[in-house]
């Protein structure tokens, strides 16, 4: 039996979400547009002999289009806030993204993303400040990415389809 999960990629525009999605998908990258309300993706993984399949909502992030997020959201079993580890502003912004997520889901696991981490000399946030963020927060965890070279891709979503899983199992244990 297969188990589908919903689960929300959110950040600014700009920020990598797409190329994260197309890399763990499809398993290829490519240098992306913006996109324009939201983007689909699905696969199917194995966690503990258990197939899930994760059905992928990739959010525009421009300001234009979060007034649908928080509709989108319902119903996701996870979430990946996305921020452009070279960009300082995106990660500022991920409040607005937390405060959505939360107030539009059932206290999902939430794991914070650092995308492009393959432009090292160019990073504006340190680890140790995305880090506090995740503390502060009560985030799930913290993962840095580089879609472009293909580090910790799988693993971030490995991770959160982990934490989905076992919320659920815990979930059904309780009823």
């Amino acid at each position: 039996m297969v188990l589908v999960l919903k689960l929300v990629v959110a950040g600014e525009g700009g920020v990598g979400k797409t190329c994260l999605v197309e890399r763990f998908c499809y398993g290829r990258y490519s240098d992306q547009r913006a996109t324009i309300g939201t983007g689909f993706g699905a696969k199917v993984i194995d966690i503990d002999n258990q197939k899930l399949k994760l059905q992928i909502w990739d959010f525009g992030g421009e300001k234009q289009f979060r007034v649908l997020l928080p509709n989108f959201a319902r119903g996701a079993a996870g979430a990946l806030m996305c921020f452009d580890m070279t960009r300082y502003s995106t990660f500022l912004q991920l409040e607005d993204w937390f405060d959505i997520l939360r107030g539009s889901t059932d206290n999902i696991p939430i794991i914070l993303i650092g995308t492009k981490a393959d432009l090292r000399s160019d990073r504006v946030v340190s680890l140790e400040v995305a880090r506090e963020y995740v503390q502060k927060r009560s985030l799930s965890g913290f993962i840095q990415t580089s879609s472009k070279e293909n580090l910790n891709v799988y693993e971030a979503f490995r991770e959160i389809s982990e934490r989905m899983l076992k919320k659920r199992q815990k979930q059904f244990q309780f009823r």
